[in-house]
């Protein structure tokens, strides 16, 4: 699905073209976008972990400090089924869809991919 405000693959230069091919490896349908100063990665069908529901979901990731956190991953619908107790904190919208965020922090700096994984973790049973 394009939504309106996409921009596919266009700014790919704001990003390194290696992190970017991280990224892929991880789930192959990225694009990138720009809404309201932020720059955000548009990952379709990502698969969560184990337990999670839904199983794959789409995600946008901003890569860069928002909302007092050096990194977001916002999701299209709260995730069940993973770690008890997820501190699900903010609601936005962007690109004309709800995203939903659970409070976990990154630290400044990590590529791409190493960012996304971190975040995924929070999903994760203990």
């Amino acid at each position: 699905m394009v939504t309106k405000g996409m921009v596919h693959l266009r700014n790919i230069m704001d990003f390194d073209k290696d992190q970017i091919e991280e990224l892929k490896r991880i789930s192959p349908q990225i694009s990138i976008a720009e809404e309201g100063g932020y720059s955000y990665i548009f990952i379709q069908k990502l698969s969560l972990p184990q337990g999670c529901q839904p199983s794959e979901i789409d995600v946008l990731l901003c890569p860069t400090a928002r909302d007092g956190y050096s990194s977001r991953l916002f999701f299209a619908e709260k995730v069940t089924g993973g770690r008890d107790g997820i501190n699900w904190n903010l609601t936005i919208r962007v690109l004309a869809r709800n995203w939903e965020a659970f409070s976990w922090r990154t630290d400044p700096g990590q590529r791409l991919a190493e960012m996304l994984m971190i975040h995924l973790s929070g999903l994760r049973k203990q």
